[in-house]
């Protein structure tokens, strides 16, 4: 019985070093297609610059009026149907990606409010384009 034992360790060992080694030639295989910056030069970057990503934020004022920065003209249409309080959640959740309580704590809402006002706001707009 321990043999069985022994046997059935040494195979669950050798079936572990097999997934790892092929996870690592995965991860080895794309490591030549990323043609992106390195990291290091990124981190250089963000250091030298830090808040560089602030300039494509919008402020608070243009949130209100989102359905201008949007191309789609069905759906710049169905935002406008928006207030501007749920704007401001769609926007810090989905191009910020602040999650529901980081939101919360900004507009000094619970992060269940924020979750019920997100998910009002996009049913809003999915009925706001069926009935176009």
């Amino acid at each position: 019985m321990s043999s069985e034992r022994e046997v059935s360790r040494m195979f669950i060992r050798y079936m572990q070093r097999v997934l790892r080694n092929e996870r690592i030639n995965i991860y080895n295989a794309h490591l030549n297609d990323i043609k992106e910056m390195p990291l290091e030069y990124w981190l250089l970057e963000e250091i030298a610059e830090p808040y560089h990503l602030d300039d494509f934020k919008l402020t608070n004022d243009e949130v209100a009026k989102l359905e201008d920065f949007i191309e789609d003209d069905q759906l710049s249409e169905a935002v406008a149907t928006l207030s501007t309080a749920d704007k401001i959640v769609l926007y810090e959740y989905y191009y910020s990606e602040l999650n529901a309580v980081e939101i919360g704590s900004r507009t000094g809402k619970s992060s269940q409010g924020v979750n019920k006002r997100r998910r009002r706001a996009i049913k809003r707009i999915k009925d706001a384009c069926a009935n176009m």
